[in-house]
């Protein structure tokens, strides 16, 4: 996997906010399926429901979102990479040592800058201040598609 998409990116894939259109043109032009992991999946359920409890989105439009995002799996738009758990956690503990001082990263940033890590990629994708601090100074090229 040569890049590693953050969850609030994905998530601009299904809904419809300011960037969402750039988005959009930037996974386009990739031309490649989205790595993604069972976290990806468990926050964007998680986020696409919390837009229904905040009234940001009606329940059958939230539900709709999950079905497309779940059809995209079935379909390999977004393809499942296996993760070592273990691993990943002791990597975003090292992270969270080293850098979270300066980078203001929190526990689920420092966890899918590990996974990036451990899974190879070079580019992390991510419109994200802190979780991008942290992913440069783990050594990755970090892409904002919503500039």
């Amino acid at each position: 996997m040569t890049a590693y998409f953050d969850t609030g990116i994905i998530l601009k894939l299904y809904t419809e906010e300011p960037e969402s259109e750039a988005v959009r043109a930037f996974v386009i032009k990739r031309g490649e399926a989205i790595g993604v992991s069972t976290l990806h999946l468990a926050e964007c359920v998680s986020a696409l429901r919390l837009k229904q409890f905040r009234g940001e989105g009606k329940a059958a439009q939230v539900s709709q979102a999950i079905a497309n995002l779940d059809h995209d799996v079935r379909s390999r738009v977004l393809k499942i990479f296996p993760v070592d758990w273990d691993e990943a956690w002791r990597e975003s503990r090292a992270l969270s040592d080293a850098h979270a001082g300066v980078a203001g990263c929190r526990t689920l940033d420092a966890l899918h800058v590990a996974c990036a890590r451990l899974l190879g990629a070079r580019q992390f994708i991510s419109s994200d201040r802190r979780q991008g601090a942290l992913a440069k100074l783990a050594g990755l090229k970090l892409l904002n598609p919503c500039l």
